[in-house]
């Protein structure tokens, strides 16, 4: 008796095509089984901590200024998820620099522009690897995102995070 015969069956028995998938579908069905049944899971209980930091939002228009609050939510506009609880809202006027005739560059004033800045009080995992609000939005200073609260849409950086 032949292992294949002329047919293409295996033993005479069985399509050796047919054999490969379920036994494709015996390893995929047992590594599921492995994985939520007997792997250990993510710890749940990571320990959070107060974070604050500081979002810098440049070259707004002074009426949409008025649009953030103390207390509002901020969000990440991305995910949609609550990255913390704005605390202070400051701004400066905002400022470019423009060429000189003789080649230089000059520091001015934007008209009717000015940044802004929120600091950002979260509940955030620490660790070596980093700051982590909600557990996986990782706070990087100078990371450029789309925030969001309730009334205001930006482009803005991560300024600074304190310690």
């Amino acid at each position: 008796m032949k292992l294949i015969d002329d047919k293409g069956k295996l033993f005479g028995v069985a399509n050796v095509v047919d054999a490969l998938i379920v036994l494709i579908v015996v390893v995929i069905a047992a590594g599921t089984v492995y994985k939520f049944k007997f792997m250990d899971k993510t710890s749940k209980g990571a320990a959070m901590q107060p974070v604050t930091y500081t979002v810098k939002v440049e070259k707004i228009r002074n009426y949409v200024f008025g649009n953030v609050k103390e207390g509002d939510i901020l969000y990440d506009k991305t995910s949609g998820n609550d990255i913390g609880k704005i605390t202070k809202v400051t701004s400066e006027p905002a400022t470019d620099y423009i060429p000189m005739p003789d080649g230089t560059f000059k520091k001015v004033n934007v008209e009717n522009r000015i940044n802004v800045y929120f600091t950002v009080e979260a509940q955030a995992v620490v660790s070596d690897s980093g700051r982590f609000v909600n557990k996986t939005y990782e706070l990087l200073a100078g990371s450029q995102k789309k925030f969001m609260t309730k009334y205001f849409e930006c482009d803005g950086t991560i300024y600074s995070i304190d310690k």
